[in-house]
């Protein structure tokens, strides 16, 4: 039985990173309450870099499955799915012409945050990033790591990245319906809360907003019947909204805490 269901959850895990998923409504594409998109931390590192307009890399850490979202059809021509990095990459440029924004994305697949951390440094030391983006929790939460081993781990990760050099976004777990009985994404997205407040943070609650969304009928994340849309509609979102939360970091950086 608990084999069917670990098997269940890494379905719907996978789903999100590069699978199919369900249909969107189009008209309400991306709304979240402005509460979870503030960074309430500043980023000075990011913000130094955008200002010198030198060549700006963004890191974007992960335990994704590495293999390519498939592609969908448009008029008989293949075209590729999009995840969430290429969306912060396209409108920071859009919106930072001269800084030169690369996003770049490291895997881990189905790793705890403590099992990321003896490839971070090399991560950093290689990528050079001038922030780092860390969507962990997952696979912790699948495997019922304990929640202080993941806090600590989490906060070790963070000050390595500061060490080197970058400031970090943490994000938390995605929300699913069918696997939110599975495991309790609760406490780990409540542990990422708090290590972020205490090392000083921005912390993406990836799960609120997804839960939102599907409360308040955004976006279907429970269908029986699955459209090739909404993979593309929902990391738009969220690449677009996690810009919202690093253009405040930014500007917090530029005229202070607010």
């Amino acid at each position: 039985m608990k084999r069917w269901i670990l098997g269940v959850v890494f379905a719907s895990v996978l789903a999100w990173d590069g699978g199919t998923v369900a249909a969107a409504e189009t008209g309400k594409v991306c709304a979240a309450p402005s509460a979870l998109t503030r960074a309430g931390f500043a980023l000075p590192r990011l913000a130094r870099s955008l200002e010198k307009k030198e060549p700006t890399t963004i890191l974007v850490v992960n335990s994704a499955s590495t293999a390519k979202p498939p592609s969908t059809s448009d008029g008989g021509k293949a075209v590729a799915r999009r995840s969430f990095p290429s969306y912060i990459e396209e409108t920071l440029r859009a919106r930072y012409p001269d800084g030169g924004v690369v996003v770049t994305t490291r895997s881990q697949p189905r790793a705890t945050a403590e099992a990321m951390l003896a490839d971070l440094p090399a991560m950093l030391a290689e990528t050079k990033p001038a922030l780092m983006i860390w969507q962990t929790g997952t696979y912790d939460a699948i495997l019922g790591a304990e929640t202080s081993t993941f806090s600590d781990a989490v906060g070790t990760g963070i000050r390595s990245a500061r060490a080197a050099g970058a400031d970090v976004i943490l994000v938390s777990p995605q929300y699913s319906p069918r696997t939110a009985l599975a495991f309790d994404i609760g406490a780990y997205t409540n542990a990422m809360r708090w290590t972020a407040r205490l090392e000083g943070v921005p912390f993406f609650d990836r799960y609120a907003i997804m839960r939102f969304w599907e409360d308040d009928g955004v976006f279907d994340l429970d269908t029986a019947r699955p459209s090739p849309t909404l993979f593309d509609d929902v990391h738009s979102c969220i690449g677009r909204l996690l810009v919202t939360m690093i253009v405040d970091g930014v500007d917090l950086r530029t005229l202070g805490s607010r």
